[in-house]
């Protein structure tokens, strides 16, 4: 049993790594696209805003589909829709039929992410934390890889060169599948009683963490969509803009994987509280510096963004402990969709301004998502005097 779900959460890490590999590129298509297609940054702005709806207000539905029919099939659905839809972005004749690709690629990442983080925790036994910076690290070197091999691609081939992800995800779904349509069953059962063992639903602290983690989500989308653009603007060629890029979602990757455990450790959220309260120094110091002090800054900055995933997945599962799908559906489609909305506004203050000084107003982002979490831990102590185990502060 301990061997057949220690592969379980291997392969939907694996799984992780496939769906953010195939969607993570766009921010090195668009130096491209806006010459291509005569776009404006507030356009390019709109197309993150399209993928972030159309992932965000999904996930929910997809939650709850996954509470009743089961994880998996689901899943792997989704890892093979989203190689399709956006392997095809290459090829849009236009910028309607590109905003139509990236819509339901994203919805392709809608249905992924809430089943795939019910296996993770499932899988994990206790350390709910590690497991699911396991399963987070997986996605974050998806997301590190996808801009780089893409940069390639389009050197090599062109736009065209994007299909080289559809067969990854074709592929990839059926050894999914066939490895896991047995397990998850006894998974899925198991995890139940072990989340209604948590205590009873805690909508005010659940609220409260998908709302940061919507502040969150804002400064790193806003961040991700324009830093190839900023770095080409400063002089920058379009391979810098993408190892720009990938250190970013490399160092969110060593956050995830170092901020479940620490979750583990010294509780969930205060690990938040530790990583909101940072990133506006690190993220400065990346604006403001240069050379290894401004990479310094943006792989610190991105450490403090990949910490708060795991914790706050732990979080909601423990808040809303028996529709655990839902629960993660929230977390990451409603806290994941201001992330759109702020794109397009960093990108208007691009276009009104300059990208520096949009850039800039991202520094007071977090601090927003801060005053929930202190929020949450004020809610949380006065549910702990009437509660044995205070929700999200297990050592």
């Amino acid at each position: 049993m301990k061997t057949q779900f220690s592969r379980a959460l291997l392969l939907i890490a694996l799984a992780h790594l496939i769906i953010e590999f195939s969607n993570n590129f766009l921010p090195v298509l668009y130096p491209r696209l806006m010459p291509l297609m005569g776009l404006n940054y507030t356009q390019v702005g709109v197309i993150a805003l399209v993928a972030g709806t159309s992932m965000a207000l999904a996930q929910p539905l997809f939650g709850y589909i996954s509470d009743r029919w089961g994880a998996v099939p689901l899943t792997t659905f989704s890892i093979m829709w989203i190689g399709i839809a956006m392997g095809l972005v290459g090829f849009a004749p236009s910028y309607g039929v590109l905003l139509v690709l990236i819509s339901l690629g994203s919805l392709g990442s809608a249905a992924f992410h809430p089943p795939a983080a019910v296996i993770a925790a499932s899988n994990s036994g206790a350390k709910r934390g590690s497991g699911i910076s396991v399963f987070s690290v997986g996605g974050n070197i998806g997301a590190a890889l996808s801009p780089l091999w893409i940069a390639l691609t389009l050197s090599w081939f062109g736009m065209p060169g994007v299909i080289t992800i559809l067969p990854l995800g074709l592929i990839f779904g059926v050894i999914f599948y066939l490895n896991l349509r047995s397990s998850s069953s006894v998974a899925a059962r198991e995890a139940k009683p072990k989340a209604a063992a948590q205590g009873d639903a805690f909508i005010a602290g659940l609220v409260l963490i998908v709302v940061a983690m919507m502040f969150r989500s804002w400064f790193q989308v806003g961040l991700t969509t324009y830093l190839p653009t900023w770095i080409e603007s400063t002089g920058g060629t379009v391979a810098a803009g993408g190892s720009m890029l990938a250190i970013f979602a490399f160092s969110v990757s060593a956050g995830s994987l170092v901020g479940g455990a620490a979750g583990d450790r010294f509780g969930y959220w205060r690990i938040l509280v530790i990583a909101l309260a940072l990133l506006p120094l690190t993220f400065w110091s990346f604006l403001n510096g240069a050379g290894p002090v401004q990479i310094a800054g943006l792989f610190l900055s991105g450490v403090a963004v990949g910490t708060t995933l795991p914790n706050s997945i732990v979080l909601v599962l423990e808040a809303l402990p028996n529709q655990v799908g839902v629960a993660s559906g929230l977390l990451m489609g409603l806290g994941w969709w201001p992330g759109g909305l702020g794109a397009s506004f960093t990108g208007y203050l691009a276009d009104r301004f300059s990208l520096f000084t949009a850039l800039s107003s991202l520094t007071i982002v977090p601090l927003f998502g801060l005053l929930c979490l202190l929020a949450y831990g004020l809610l949380a102590r006065a549910r702990s005097r009437r509660t044995p185990e205070p929700v999200g502060e297990q050592a």
